[in-house]
C-alpha cells in the first residue's frame, strides 16, 4: 500500500493531537455505545496491526472484535464490555502514533488538490487489458464535455496508480460531484433489490390484476435506480451551479452517460480516489465521497478569464 493512501486513512480518524479519537453516542443509559466511525476506525487498527512498531496484533482484533462486528457497517452498536476492548486497542497505538505520524507526514508528498488517483483494476493483467483500459479512461473523460483537461501527470507505485491532474476547476467539480453519484449508484445496486421497502415499491407500481414476477421486480429496480442517478445529476447541477455556458438538459445528458461510466469502471474494480491533500469541501470515506457544497468556494468570472497581457511604454511608442 503506497504510504501516501496509509497517511489518507489515518488522516480519516485522527484529531489535531495525531491519536486516534472514538466519534460515539452513549445508549441505553451508557450500556452501549454507538461507534460512528467504526468502519474507518477498524480499517485503520488492521492497517497498523500489520506494521512493527505496533504491539497490536492482527488476530487479537479479529477474535475479539472483527469476529463480532464485521466492519462492513458505517457505524456499529457496541456493548460496553467490548468498547472497552476498542478503546484498550486504540489506547495502545495512540502511545506511538504521534511519532509514526509526524515521519509519515515527511515522506508522504504533497499533491494537487484537483489530482485524482486511479488504480487499476487486477483484471488488468496483459498490454491488451491495459490499452482496453485507457481507452475506456479515455472514453469516460471525454463524456465529461467540460472546459478543462483530464492531464496525466505520472505513474506512483509502478504502473498500478495513475495520477490525472483536472485543470479546469468547473471539470473538477463535476467530476467529483458525479464519483460521488457513482459510489451510491454501485451501494443501491447491491442492496435495493433485496431491500423491504424496494419490493412493497414494487408491489405497489403493479396495476389491478397484474402479477408480481422476478422480471417485473428486476425491471422496476433497474428503472427506479435509473430515475434516480438522473434526479442526483440534476441535484449536483443546481448546486454547482455554473453549467460551463452549456444548456441545463445538455449538461445533464453528458454527465448521466459519465456517471454511467464511472459506475461500470468502479464495478470493474478500479479504484478513483481524492487527491492526497483534497479540497476541503471534499472528503473519502469507505465507498463514499461526501462533499460539502455549502463549503465549496464560487467561481469569480472575472477572475477565471485569460489575462490580458499589457504592452510596455517602450513597445507602444515604437509601434507609433
Amino acid at each position: 500500500m503506497r504510504l501516501g493512501e496509509i497517511k489518507q486513512k489515518i488522516d480519516r480518524v485522527i484529531s489535531e493531537n495525531k491519536i486516534i479519537v472514538i466519534k460515539n453516542e452513549p445508549l441505553y443509559g451508557e450500556q452501549a455505545q454507538k461507534v460512528t466511525n467504526y468502519s474507518e476506525i477498524m480499517d485503520v487498527l488492521e492497517l497498523l496491526s500489520g506494521l512493527e512498531w505496533n504491539d497490536v496484533q492482527n488476530s487479537e482484533i479479529t477474535e475479539q472484535l472483527l469476529s463480532k462486528y464485521p466492519k462492513g457497517n458505517v457505524s456499529e452498536m457496541l456493548p460496553l464490555a467490548d468498547y472497552n476492548i476498542l478503546t484498550a486497542f486504540i489506547g495502545r497505538i495512540n502511545e506511538k502514533l504521534p511519532f509514526y505520524y509526524s515521519i509519515l507526514e515527511t515522506m508522504v508528498e504533497k499533491q494537487d488538490e484537483q489530482i485524482i488517483n486511479i488504480k487499476l483494476s487486477e483484471k488488468v493483467n496483459s498490454l491488451t487489458d491495459l490499452e482496453k483500459f485507457n481507452k475506456d479512461l479515455s472514453s469516460l473523460f471525454k463524456k465529461f464535455n467540460l472546459a478543462g483537461e483530464f492531464q496525466f501527470k505520472g505513474f506512483d507505485n509502478g504502473t498500478s496508480w495513475y495520477e490525472i491532474l483536472i485543470t479546469g476547476v468547473v471539470l473538477y467539480k463535476y467530476f467529483i460531484a458525479c464519483l460521488a453519484v457513482a459510489f451510491a449508484i454501485v451501494e443501491l445496486k447491491k442492496t435495493y433489490y433485496d431491500a423491504e421497502q424496494s419490493k412493497l415499491n414494487y408491489l405497489a407500481s403493479l396495476r389491478g390484476g397484474e402479477e408480481a414476477t422476478e422480471e417485473g421486480r428486476q425491471k422496476f429496480t433497474d428503472r427506479y435506480i435509473k430515475i434516480y442517478l438522473e434526479e442526483k445529476i440534476k441535484e449536483v447541477i443546481e448546486k454547482i451551479g455554473d453549467t460551463n455556458g452549456n444548456a441545463k438538459p445538455e449538461i445533464t445528458s453528458h454527465l448521466v452517460m459519465a456517471t454511467n461510466e464511472l459506475v461500470k469502471q468502479l464495478g470493474e474494480g478500479v479504484e478513483f480516489h481524492l487527491s492526497l491533500n483534497p479540497p476541503q469541501y471534499a472528503r473519502e470515506e469507505i465507498n463514499s465521497l461526501a462533499i460539502d457544497y455549502k463549503k465549496m468556494p464560487k467561481i469569480d468570472a472575472e477572475n477565471s478569464k485569460p489575462k490580458q497581457i499589457s504592452i510596455p511604454k517602450e513597445d507602444k511608442q515604437d509601434e507609433k
